[in-house]
């Protein structure tokens, strides 16, 4: 059993901290000169500002404040009581007495928002939601207020703390005016954490969230992860990357120090199933029967090579004594599909189905490739408990039928069964026999890849969306 994983949210822009008032921190500290010379502020070289935007140089208690000079007034202005005003896109040098430092002015954002619309912390404990900004790249003039500061309080850099039991709700806003809202729940601090595992195994090249347990009515927003042994698990953040086989131990840790382990066993994940796929994204399993066939499994081969993806072929026996349809069973292992068992001739149905017709497959796949079937499809969807249990593989039906055998001819009726009717987790059926079929796919293809659907095998579908993959077992669909 896997534990859950990253699964991932993509962000369209710059994640960031806010409320900073300088991409690198201003420091404070006067700097001591003669009578003659200035008392500037130490600063960083680099402002980031948004079109639009003031910001209000702290020039402290200096008893003779440095004189301001903008070297680029269409970019950015500054008064003579360093107030800066962001005017159009674009880099401009700013003399601040005798330093100077770079303005950086981006386009005003167009959104902001958290990245959670909701989320808990435990008494007592500090946390910095992360935001996205739209738009921009600015990492300043962002506003900070909280429903109830008995509950909550909130720094100037969004730096929340839970200092009560409750509900208050955190608000940020931007200089030009937008603005974004989360709930935030505070509880109790918690006594204990644990895994729901002790022990789980992960594919080398994986990437995953773990899941701890805090006791109910208690929370932790800063859960930290380390690892004693790098080489095999790392963490990063909230997340855990397999590196290689072995063995190690990571542990959780609360922000009041409460800690749990749990033990990683990494492993090279099998041929067939890719550990880059992205799990918040959607997916459909592509199969196909009674292959293969050398002149129209290539084409559909072709294009799954082209887009990245990957399919399960369900194999006749039988149709492996020919080289050419060898061959191709060979490219689908070193394409990382995957290999299923269709019985070794077809000459049986349901009921009339043999452990030898299944057996034989078998051996006839293995012969050929090297590799056993890891999936098996009952001739016709046909189930018998012969064929439950002699299938030695999970048993693979389907969710959506392209019914590319009623038209041969006709590869657009293919193509609209799939566009017209496709959903994530779908298992769909064709046969790469057939010349229209292999059009169809060279079509429909490209255009799921653009609505954003990962092209995977059944195993890999399975395993994304963390469900049991079992000898013997039914499966129609991973929705």
């Amino acid at each position: 059993m896997f534990v859950e994983k990253k699964k991932s949210v993509s962000i369209k822009t710059a994640v960031v901290f806010v409320a900073i008032l300088l991409s690198v921190a201003i420091v404070a500290a006067a700097v001591a000169n003669s009578k003659n010379q200035e008392n500037v502020p130490a600063v960083a070289s680099t402002m980031i500002l948004g079109i639009g935007q003031e910001y209000d140089y702290p020039v402290g208690d200096n008893k003779k404040a440095p004189k301001f000079k903008s070297l680029n007034n269409d970019v950015v202005t500054v008064d003579k009581n360093g107030k800066f005003v962001a005017v159009a896109k674009g880099n401009a040098k700013v003399k601040i007495g005798k330093n100077e430092i770079t303005v950086q002015v981006e386009d005003a954002p167009t959104g902001i928002a958290f990245a959670r619309s909701e989320f808990s912390l435990g008494s007592g404990e500090t946390y910095k939601p992360p935001l996205s900004v739209d738009g921009s790249d600015i990492n300043t003039g962002f506003l900070f207020e909280s429903s109830d500061a008995n509950i909550l309080s909130v720094g100037a850099d969004g730096t929340v703390t839970g200092n009560a039991l409750g509900t208050a709700k955190l608000t940020v806003k931007t200089y030009n005016g937008l603005s974004s809202a989360c709930s935030v729940a505070v509880q109790n601090a918690p006594e204990s954490v644990s895994f729901p595992q002790e022990n789980t195994n992960v594919f080398a090249g994986e990437k995953l969230k773990l899941a701890p347990v805090l006791p109910s009515g208690s929370a932790s927003a800063n859960i930290t992860y380390a690892s004693d042994n790098d080489a095999v698990a790392k963490a990063q953040g909230n997340e855990i990357v397999a590196v290689a086989n072995g063995t190690a131990n990571i542990t959780a840790t609360t922000f009041n120090g409460k800690t749990a382990t749990c033990q990683i066993t990494v492993v090279e994940a099998p041929y067939y199933i890719r550990t880059n796929l992205d799990p918040n994204k959607p997916m459909v399993a592509l199969s196909f029967d009674d292959g293969p066939n050398k002149a129209t499994t290539s084409i559909v081969l072709d294009t799954l090579e082209q887009y990245n993806g990957s399919a399960t072929f369900f194999i006749v026996g039988n149709r492996l004594q020919h080289q050419g349809n060898k061959e191709c069973a060979e490219r689908m292992v070193k394409l990382g599909c995957q290999l299923g068992n269709h019985t070794y001739d077809h000459s049986h149905y349901g009921n009339d189905v043999t452990a030898d017709d299944i057996k034989n497959g078998i051996n006839a796949i293995k012969e050929a490739t090297g590799y056993e079937p890891t999936a098996f499809r009952p001739t016709g969807g046909y189930i018998s408990d012969t064929i439950k249990q002699n299938a030695n593989a999970p048993i693979c039906i389907w969710s959506l039928d392209t019914n590319d055998w009623r038209h041969k001819k006709d590869a657009n009726k293919t193509y609209d069964a799939v566009m017209n009717n496709v959903s994530d987790g779908d298992i769909i059926l064709m046969h790469d026999i057939y010349e229209s079929t292999a059009e169809a796919v060279s079509n429909f293809v490209p255009k799921l890849v653009e609505e954003g659907y990962q092209i995977v095998n059944i195993a890999e579908l399975a395993y994304y969306k963390n469900a049991s993959f079992e000898n013997g077992q039914i499966y129609y669909s991973f929705k």
